[in-house]
């Protein structure tokens, strides 16, 4: 039976309808789901509605232009709250995310032992699959000082759970409660590091973060993924122009912030400097992403905030 203690919010905005089917598909054994749409076209919407309606347990929300993913986010969770009274976890999703089967349950019940051992726990995350390149994603923790990451073949598999420092936005799930003390997602990022701030002020506010490899999600990381040769080859995700406007700006926005921890600004600010560096001279559309980088620094150090249209204007495949 599908669990009345957890509620799925995904976000669309112009979705690919075969995904969003394969997920909704994923999704009607394990719990209630809430898609709330980000001003897609009328012809995408209408679509995301007719293949909704052939699925039990499945809300839409519509709002009627693109806010921002933690706008989105937040409307849709407070919608949830009010209407749903026996949710006590919200599962986040972006729209072309599909959770193995069983993954819901495995994460309320990691939450829950977690919770019995005296934890005070913010949210637990599955392992991340990409299957453009066969890989799971790695965790990201502390360690010595050192802003890094777990390893999941390092995980023992009989202990499953880790503590981490951050989770990805897709596949988290959280507890309501904790989200009215944080009050929740911070609008004025609009994308992009709106689930790592979210993190750290959990932290900050004293609760922890897990992730366990015993549940696992299908996502896509980035546009697209790329590779590069750093002692041995290594991957990273593809983002457009657009993305890498906001994540410059917003990496920016949090450096200022002094509940983020000194070990993510001090990786962050390396991670910036060769994504300037490798998109904006040397992968194939560099003249774009040097642009957006440049101008992502320059805004963020002027502390701007919010949704830039003139960027979205261009961008078809904005969240």
């Amino acid at each position: 039976m599908p669990s009345v203690k957890t509620t799925a919010v995904v976000v669309s905005f112009n979705p690919d309808p075969e995904i969003v089917e394969q997920m909704l598909i994923a999704l009607q054994a394990q719990c209630h789901t809430v898609i709330i749409d980000n001003g897609s076209s009328q012809s995408s919407l209408f679509a995301l509605q007719e293949l909704a309606a052939g699925f039990r347990d499945v809300d839409v929300l519509c709002l009627e232009e693109n806010s921002g993913i933690a706008h989105a986010q937040n409307v849709a969770i407070n919608h949830i709250i009010d209407t749903r009274s026996n949710s006590r976890y919200i599962l986040l999703l972006d729209h072309d995310s599909i959770p193995d089967s069983g993954m819901v349950s495995t994460l309320e019940e990691t939450f829950e032992a977690l919770v019995a051992q005296g934890k005070s726990v913010a949210a637990v995350g599955p392992v991340l699959y990409d299957p453009r390149d066969d890989k799971h994603l790695d965790f990201h923790k502390t360690r010595y000082g050192i802003w890094g990451k777990i390893r999941v073949a390092e995980v023992d598999d009989a202990s499953p759970v880790v503590e981490v420092d951050s989770l990805n936005s897709s596949g988290t799930l959280l507890a309501t409660g904790v989200y009215r003390e944080t009050g929740g997602f911070d609008d004025s990022l609009f994308i992009d590091h709106v689930e790592t701030d979210w993190c750290f002020r959990a932290r900050h506010s004293g609760y922890r973060l897990f992730a366990t490899t015993q549940a696992r999600l299908t996502h896509h990381m980035g546009d697209d993924v790329c590779f590069y040769w750093l002692f041995g080859r290594r991957r990273m995700p593809y983002r457009s122009p657009f993305r890498h406007y906001y994540i410059v700006r917003n990496s920016i926005l949090l450096q200022r912030r002094g509940y983020v921890p000194m070990s993510w600004k001090f990786s962050n600010i390396l991670k910036l400097l060769f994504t300037t560096l490798y998109f904006g001279y040397y992968y194939q559309d560099s003249r774009k992403q040097r642009k957006q980088i440049f101008r992502g620094i320059f805004d963020g150090l002027k502390g701007i905030t919010g949704r830039q249209n003139n960027i979205l204007a261009n961008n078809d495949s904005a969240p």
